[in-house]
């Protein structure tokens, strides 16, 4: 009898065992799982602090061309010498009323420029001048509603005392590597270009390109007026 009751602690022992491993494999996986939790949270938060700041410096800095522009203007009220046609010298402001944007160019389309403004890419005509003048911005910022442009709708250059009156004229999309869009013209166009779709997520495959054309009857116009 004694030895059945041996026996019987025995087997009871032994089925204890397994559960012991269990619990102890348990609580490594709440480990673990706590762990990449902790893990995702921290690289979430780093992202998102990230695109907090870059976010907030581009408002800095269009604020700075705003105040920038102001004091361009005070001083111009009290000029007693008219703008010059080719006075690049100031901010230079990109306005759509259409889709809402209002915003300063910086000359340069490095991943900095582009960043904090729609960029003006180098070699081509500067904007309210003759020739082919390009302009280029985010999808995510800037540029997000730029698909929403048709034709006839108007495209405001702010520049020198001046402001300059183009007219939508064509939308289309076309791959990266086409530079026909680009090339210099001898008429005078506004060229703006962003990557597209809209909303593809990764590197987009392809570029919106809208084409505007400046009105003769207002290059000329007050800045004070828009």
């Amino acid at each position: 009898m004694q030895i059945n009751k041996d026996t019987n602690r025995f087997f009871l022992s032994r089925w204890r065992l397994p559960k012991t491993r269990d619990l102890s494999s348990r609580r490594d996986l709440s480990r673990s799982r706590r762990l990449v939790s902790t893990s995702l949270l921290v690289v979430g938060g780093g992202l998102l602090l990230l695109a907090a700041s870059s976010y907030g410096w581009m408002i800095f800095r269009q604020h700075q061309l705003a105040f920038e522009w102001q004091s361009q203007m005070v001083v111009r009220s009290i000029s007693t010498q008219p703008p010059a046609a080719t006075d690049h010298g100031g901010v230079t402001l990109l306005s759509i009323p259409k889709i809402g944007l209002h915003a300063g160019i910086l000359d340069g389309t490095d991943r900095k420029s582009l960043l904090l403004a729609p960029g003006h890419l180098k070699d081509t005509a500067w904007p309210g001048d003759s020739g082919n003048a390009v302009v280029a911005g985010h999808r995510d910022t800037f540029f997000r509603h730029l698909r929403e442009l048709s034709a006839r709708d108007a495209i405001f250059i702010l520049r020198g005392g001046q402001r300059f009156r183009y007219v939508v004229t064509k939308k289309l999309v076309v791959d990266p590597d086409d530079i026909g869009l680009i090339e210099p013209t001898s008429d005078v166009r506004l060229t703006l270009i962003t990557c597209y779709p809209t909303y593809y997520i990764g590197p987009a495959p392809r570029r919106l390109v809208v084409i505007s054309r400046l009105q003769p009857e207002s290059p000329a116009a007050s800045e004070n007026q828009h």
